[in-house]
């Protein structure tokens, strides 16, 4: 295969891979979903993981969430800004992982939290 050929089958590849990232149901399968959504792959997923757990032990020891700090997390670790953290903070409550720290963020807003976050702000699953 020439170089090109193969340029030629990755773009394919890529293309057929966001066609069934549309296909996947985001509230039975909300992680895979964010995965192919966000072109992430297991080292993505883990520095999410990662930067959950970090939060995660911050509230256990009784601190407040830092809306900013954990927003910054996310932008130096996964270039994530605030609108690309929504879509991540819900996948990983519909999941049913690091609920309290997706919940702690959610409160961090107060009364006024995003649209998007009505479910969590209603702890609804």
């Amino acid at each position: 295969m020439t170089e090109d050929e193969i340029v030629k089958q990755l773009k394919k590849l890529k293309y057929q891979v966001e066609i069934v990232a549309q296909t996947i149901d985001h509230r039975k399968h909300p992680l895979e979903a964010l995965v192919l959504q966000k072109g992430w792959g297991e080292a993505e997923l883990e520095k999410a993981h990662n930067i959950f757990e970090k939060w995660d032990e911050v509230l256990e020891r009784g601190e407040a969430m830092n809306s900013d700090a954990f927003e910054d997390d996310f932008r130096a670790s996964l270039n994530q800004n605030y609108q690309g953290l929504k879509s991540i903070v819900l996948a990983f409550y519909r999941n049913s992982q690091w609920t309290n720290v997706c919940e702690a963020y959610v409160d961090s807003f107060g009364k006024s939290p995003s649209v998007e976050f009505f479910e969590i702000a209603h702890r609804t699953r």
